[in-house]
């Protein structure tokens, strides 16, 4: 389906000015030549589009869908020349937040990306909590943030990335042998926990307490490297993100094991409302949302 930003074009200003003529006028062009755009479209997508009569032209209901897509593309396609201005022309500082469960994994690889497409950009990367990270951008001291829903505040925009799986680690030792995990049977095992301040906690208490399950917390970790230390000497049990357990599964340190039901965490790209930022600040929010969506869900 050949369909051409010339139909599109015409189509949004028979449906913008309401007749052939009026349109015709408005792109400065014949009015055969609409009237030809317009039909070479209707036969593409196989409906028609508009309802001609002596009064003018009324837009369909199914036309008005492709109106509104129509009106995307062509936003999309003016964009174009200011996004590769930016491009030639972003230069400065960009102060990024970061849970430090999604550094460890998938940011490095989006990173990468960020500096082969703008290599003037001196991009500072802050590890912290999600609910220090959210104040940080907040107030200013922060550009973006990526961190874990949910988050309560308005004054910022929220942009979801990607959704990882929660899994239960234990050591290689573990005498837990179903697999599954039933998450109700949980309450009774010595636990690890990271800080209370961490989105990655406020899952897994969340998770918890819809289960009405009383965790056993024995200590609370502040990284996700010493939540797997205690966690493969035996000390107890913990919920982390998948991608975070297999780096030390693979090495014998942890086992993982799937929770029944299955339980996920979704992340976040936060920064202050987008109309408020600059245009390179926005391009760069952008392309890492882009970036980061292309990897997988779970």
């Amino acid at each position: 389906m050949d369909i051409s930003l010339r139909q599109l074009t015409c189509l949004v200003a028979v449906a913008d000015h309401g007749s052939i003529s009026a349109a015709a006028q408005a792109l400065d062009v014949a009015q055969p030549t609409v009237s030809h755009q317009l039909k070479m479209l209707e036969d593409l997508i196989g409906h028609r589009l508009v309802d001609r009569s002596a009064r003018g032209i009324s837009v369909r209901a199914e036309g008005q869908m492709v109106v509104d897509r129509a009106r995307a593309i062509l936003r999309d396609v003016a964009s174009l020349a200011d996004d590769l201005v930016d491009i030639r022309t972003i230069h400065g500082e960009v102060r990024l937040g970061m849970i430090q469960t999604a550094s460890a994994s998938h940011f490095p690889f989006v990173y990468r990306r960020m500096m082969t497409l703008y290599p003037d950009v001196h991009l500072i990367v802050a590890e912290g909590r999600s609910m220090d990270l959210v104040e940080k951008v907040r107030h200013g001291d922060l550009d973006l943030a990526v961190v874990t829903l949910p988050i309560i505040y308005t004054d910022i925009d929220i942009v979801p990335l990607w959704r990882e799986e929660l899994v239960l680690i234990d050591s290689p030792t573990s005498v837990l042998a179903e697999e599954p995990i039933g998450v109700k049977m949980l309450g009774g095992y010595p636990f690890i926990g990271l800080d209370a301040g961490t989105g990655l906690q406020r899952n897994v208490l969340a998770l918890f307490h819809e289960y009405g399950i009383q965790p056993r917390i024995i200590f609370q970790a502040t990284s996700i490297a010493t939540v797997i230390g205690f966690v493969a000497s035996g000390m107890g049990i913990s919920i982390v993100p998948n991608q975070a357990a297999r780096v030390f599964a693979d090495v014998g340190q942890v086992v993982v094991r799937h929770l029944n039901p299955t339980a996920f965490r979704q992340l976040a790209l936060i920064h202050r409302p987008i109309d408020t930022m600059s245009s390179a600040l926005r391009v760069i929010a952008q392309t890492f949302t882009a970036q980061a969506r292309r990897f997988p869900q779970g």
